[in-house]
């Protein structure tokens, strides 16, 4: 017999005894009253009915525990029938006793109980119809599809695990989880006795530490004890959720029904599978939205279960943590800088060819990433000679310790928007140099490089996605946090198969922050930070190097982009000194030398293939001046909105209190006006980056203030969260017109 028609008269079989259990249950209660009555031979006559059900129950189980014994799927399943077929037996034996000796009272105790508990139980275990659970699980998915569709897609393809998740019962009749481990054991997800009661004394174990943060990302749902119990006891929290085992849940989904649920809880989000991509959007999406002090729990059970993932969870946490208040500070210093720099290099964006030019041209070349880490001095002979054999590119302002030792790479690449990084490649002979950049590049770098450019567009560049209208055709790369970063994405984009790491330490190997040749600091300067450095990082070598969380958050950037290049793409670590790098095998650069030295490029390779490129078409340059002339005067029709808005505002103070019809079409006026310029393209290419932060506060405030329905509270809510940002914006109007117009004049001149 095939394993599926097992299942099937397995379930089949189940099903009855799932029907007839209601009913032996009822017998039982009606026997159990009647033996404190005197009897007779109507209550014999029903004993005797019990007595044959029982005995019915007893020899079904054991036929049902001999075919689910050898069944994975049903592994829990068997060892409770295993348990039950042993208490029904003894309880049975002692029932006969007490009736064969006239003790009608201890039958009676037996039977209320033991035996009716018991079956209970069994009842719990067996759980519902198979139709029944087929239905619950099916409005369950469609619940997600409508209030969580991102999770609806995660689990929309995904098969149910039965052999390693199975649904059984606590003795206190509350739902649990058995799952089966790498061992062939079976774990039970709660307490076998009280699933309940343990999640509320955990609730009560947090209650300390939890009572002043009123965001919390939950790790793990599994049945929704811990949730249900943590929102009695914290109703006023706001929970983001995430479950990491999706066939976890799928297994809950066939017995709990998630909208009411949900319908409990004040959940904010719902994330679900254990993806890096999902954890850094949940990561993001919960600090976006956060009020106040932040707070993270688990679910104790997922410690047992999934150690090494809660481990990763909690460093991917930090990380992202890490790069979300970077990128909050980064915004703040420098939204201004970089939208200046897309906006005054438009006009030399649009006359140097696109890397779109140079997509797959170098397969079967090597790429050699250069990073300015101490490192760099080590390996700067090998490095001389590779020039010969490989693509060498300078990885931003390590431009200065290559030139210190008098090597030229084939391509420079640079990215960083600050005054500073002009300042590091300011009086560099370096014109004759291709140069790969980014519009975001400080536009002084780009001013003083006429020659040889070559530029590739950031997913984060509002200006010229908006401004060029970017499509698909476009080479787009998603920002890192080092130009390293961009310089891997490049070379894998020109064809480059093996990307070779030298001098990209990532820490502060011997002391020293850079090789010789870098201008960064002062040796001073350099000192201070070092010794400011107060974390440790292991090395290639097995030892510990000094690191900063800047320089932790950096390598773990660069970690993840490589993690969605392998396996197809090789990337060796030739560093001596610096810090392990995931997803790169370690290999000396002598020895890379030695794999490439039969093979050779001509000097100026680059060169001739950048000539070959062609430039952005006439008649789209056309359409980005035009589009980019528009722009001042749709800058001050969003200034005028802005105007309207602040003075709509100001007149609800009053109407709010004194004629409330006239307050509410105030704020459908407001809520128009607002919603032009959201839709006006300085809000989509200017506005979006230069006010990102305050954008994001107004983001995460808006619910209150579109929910109010009071009209006082809502005019003072509209004057807390929105008048500020308006007022911010209209403030840096007269400077951005300004910036616009030098663009303006820039691109007329170039083009």
């Amino acid at each position: 017999m095939c394993m599926d028609q097992r299942v099937m008269e397995v379930e089949d079989t189940l099903d009855q005894v799932r029907e007839f259990m209601p009913k032996l249950i009822q017998a039982c209660d009606s026997v159990e009253q009647l033996l404190y009555k005197p009897v007779t031979e109507s209550t014999w006559q029903q004993f005797g009915e019990i007595v044959e059900g029982m005995d019915d129950l007893y020899r079904t189980l054991n036929a049902i525990y001999s075919e689910t014994n050898t069944i994975k799927s049903y592994k829990a399943l068997a060892i409770s029938i295993e348990q039950t077929v042993l208490a029904l037996s003894e309880n049975f034996q002692l029932l006969n006793n007490c009736m064969d000796d006239d003790n009608y009272t201890g039958a009676s105790d037996i039977i209320r109980f033991e035996l009716i508990p018991l079956f209970q139980q069994l009842t719990c275990i067996l759980g519902d119809e198979r139709t029944v659970v087929e239905q619950r699980f099916y409005r369950n998915m469609t619940f997600l599809k409508s209030a969580f569709p991102d999770v609806y897609k995660v689990l929309e393809n995904e098969k149910q695990d039965n052999s390693n998740y199975q649904i059984t019962c606590s003795h206190n009749g509350c739902p649990n989880i058995g799952m089966v481990d790498d061992n062939d054991r079976l774990i039970y997800l709660y307490s076998q006795y009280d699933p309940v009661s343990e999640a509320e004394r955990w609730s009560m174990k947090i209650s300390a530490n939890a009572g002043e943060k009123t965001y919390v990302l939950m790790y793990g749902l599994g049945l929704g004890y811990h949730a249900e119990a943590y929102s009695k006891a914290f109703p006023e929290h706001r929970l983001t959720i995430y479950e990491p085992d999706k066939h976890l849940l799928l297994t809950a989904m066939q017995r709990i029904d998630l909208r009411k649920l949900f319908d409990r809880l004040n959940i904010d989000h719902f994330v679900v599978g254990n993806e890096a991509v999902q954890r850094k959007r949940l990561f993001y999406r919960f600090l976006r939205y956060m009020k106040g002090t932040p707070d993270i729990v688990a679910v104790p059970l997922y410690y047992r279960i999934n150690k090494s993932d809660m481990e990763q969870f909690s460093s991917d946490a930090q990380t992202t943590i890490l790069h979300y208040q970077g990128e909050v500070q980064i915004y703040d210093k420098f939204g201004w800088e970089w939208m200046t720099n897309s906006v005054y290099n438009m006009g030399a964006t649009l006359v140097s060819p696109s890397i779109l030019g140079l997509k797959n041209k170098f397969e079967g070349l090597p790429a050699v990433i250069v990073g300015a880490g101490p490192s760099l001095a080590e390996d700067i002979e090998v490095l001389r000679k590779l020039k010969d054999h490989a693509l060498i590119i300078a990885a931003g302002t390590t431009i200065q310790s290559m030139l210190h030792f008098g090597i030229e790479p084939h391509l420079i690449v640079s990215m960083d928007g600050s005054e500073a990084n002009y300042r590091a490649f300011k009086n560099l002979n370096i014109n004759h140099i291709p140069l790969l950049y980014t519009p975001m590049v400080k536009y002084k770098i780009i001013d003083d490089h006429p020659d040889l450019l070559l530029n590739v567009h950031f997913t984060n560049d509002f200006v010229t996605k908006y401004l060029m209208d970017l499509d698909g055709t476009d080479p787009v790369f998603p920002p890192n946090n080092s130009v390293s970063g961009t310089a891997i994405q490049a070379a894998i984009y020109m064809g480059c198969k093996e990307i070779i790491f030298t001098g990209q330490d990532f820490s502060y190997p011997g002391g020293d922050l850079y090789a010789p040749g870098a201008r960064h600091f002062s040796k001073e300067e350099s000192n201070s930070i070092v010794s400011r450095s107060e974390l440790y990082i292991e090395n290639v070598q097995g030892e510990q190097n000094r690191t900063t969380y800047s320089m932790k958050s950096t390598l773990a950037d660069i970690e993840n982009l490589l993690s969605h290049y392998t396996p197809d793409i090789r990337f060796v670590n030739t560093s001596k000194q610096g810090a392990k790098i995931k997803h790169t095998e370690w290999e000396s650069l002598q020895h890379v030398w030695e794999r490439y030295n039969e093979k050779h490029v001509n000097p100026d390779f680059f060169v001739r293939e950048m000539e070959k490129i062609e430039k952005h078409p006439g008649e789209r340059v056309a359409e980005i001046r035009a589009r980019f002339k528009k722009l001042p005067n749709e800058i001050k029709e969003c200034r005028d909105l802005l105007k309207d808005i602040e003075k709509l505002i100001e007149t609800t103070v009053v109407t709010s209190r004194q004629n409330q019809e006239k307050c509410r079409k105030a704020f459908v006026a407001i809520d128009t006006k607002w919603k032009q310029v959201v839709a006006s393209v300085p809000f989509k290419a200017l506005f979006f980056t230069l006010f990102k932060n305050l954008l994001h506060q107004f983001e995460r405030d808006l619910p209150e203030l579109f929910e109010e329905t009071n009209w006082i509270r809502k005019s003072e809510l509209a004057q807390e969260i929105m008048k500020p940002l308006i007022q911010e914006m209209l403030s840096r109007m007269p400077e951005l017109l300004s910036i616009v117009e030098e663009g303006l004049r820039r691109v007329e001149a170039r083009v």
